[in-house]
């Protein structure tokens, strides 16, 4: 059975159409390597935790905002920037959050009028 979005139902599974060429295991790019308990240290572990909790805790509390609140930002730019407040607060291990270098750049300026 295969439905106008282009996916095939099979088994109650929802399969991406990648042509009739394709493989099983042909892909354009290697899946990313995703992080696992046992490639952590108890102390990476811990501040992988710690780190993810912690975003989780600060995105519930951006949900919570009124709207009114929300037009004050840039929705995309303040959900980068209180990630990486948090990744300050609760430093996640090295290689976690590929991207966090960019995130820290965009509140370097606040850290700089704090001093």
């Amino acid at each position: 059975m295969e439905e106008a979005t282009g996916s095939a139902i099979v088994d109650d599974l929802r399969l991406p159409y990648v042509g009739e060429n394709a493989t099983p295991n042909s892909r354009s790019a290697p899946l990313p390597r995703r992080w696992r308990k046992k490639d952590m240290t108890p102390e990476e572990w811990s501040a992988a935790m710690a780190f993810i909790e912690a975003a989780v805790d600060d995105l519930m509390v951006y949900m919570d905002m009124k709207e009114e609140d929300l037009h004050k930002y840039d929705p995309e730019m303040e959900l980068k920037k209180r990630y990486a407040r948090v990744a300050k607060k609760h430093p996640p291990p090295a290689g976690l959050v590929p991207k966090m270098d960019e995130y820290l750049k965009l509140i370097e300026d606040e850290d700089e009028d704090e001093d």
